[in-house]
């Protein structure tokens, strides 16, 4: 008797609402829509990003094996300017690492002021950065992506703190950079450094009118990479 009732009941609320559920499902299908198109362009975002890091991994890498300061001879590498293209090939590392992670779905095009590739090299001695270079590029990096046009960009790390304090920090205006100091162990033994940055304008590929309004479009991405280089501990450059 008590499963007829509660049968009855049922049947009769799905024949007063036959169209409820379609209602809801109708409300909530452009949401559901927004939300999965939103998570497959950040998806896309993400393996870019991936495949950056693995580049500037990649290229540290290799710099880590080579001497920054033997002048060879000029080659077909990216920014090789002829006198010393240390720069040059390890970027041409990251350039192929970027190629191949991605299928050829990245290329870094500094046109429009955006992609870059900066390299730089630290003596480190106690624990702290005794010399940078190319010591004509300062606190900047070597700029190789855009080699003899200007630079995109410049190293996202100071070289140094004026501060104190454990762990050390920059002092205005430069508080808003990390110091290569604090990358390292002050404990760690006299070294070398060699320090890749990626700078990439990610172009959304979906680019959905419900995203770019609230999201920049093209995305700003960076990605570094730190590696050891003990001959850059004590550095000789071959005049």
């Amino acid at each position: 008797m008590i499963w007829n009732r509660l049968r009855q009941r049922i049947e009769h609320r799905v024949r007063r609402h036959p169209g409820q559920s379609l209602v809801e499902f109708t409300i909530l299908l452009p949401i559901l829509l927004i939300m999965i198109s939103g998570l497959i362009e950040f998806g896309f975002l993400l393996n870019y990003y991936l495949d950056l890091v693995d580049a500037a991994r990649e290229g540290a890498r290799w710099g880590a094996s080579d001497d920054a300061f033997i002048d060879w001879p000029a080659g077909n590498y990216v920014g090789d300017s002829g006198d010393n293209p240390f720069y040059g090939r390890v970027a041409q590392v990251a350039v192929d690492s970027i190629n191949l992670g991605s299928g050829g779905q990245i290329t870094l095009d500094t046109s429009m002021g955006g992609d870059d590739i900066v390299i730089s090299v630290f003596s480190v001695v106690g624990g702290s950065v005794e010399q940078r270079f190319p010591a004509s590029e300062g606190e900047n990096g070597r700029c190789v992506y855009t080699w003899g046009s200007g630079c995109n960009h410049v190293s996202a790390f100071l070289t140094t703190c004026t501060s104190t304090i454990d762990p050390p920090k920059c002092d205005p205006p430069f508080d808003d950079k990390t110091s290569v100091t604090e990358m390292l162990d002050p404990l760690a033994p006299d070294t070398g450094v060699v320090l890749v940055e990626i700078w990439y304008d990610y172009n959304m590929i979906l680019g959905l009118p419900w995203i770019t309004p609230f999201v920049p479009n093209p995305v700003a991405l960076y990605a570094y990479s730190i590696m050891p280089n003990p001959i850059a501990q004590a550095p000789t450059p071959t005049p």
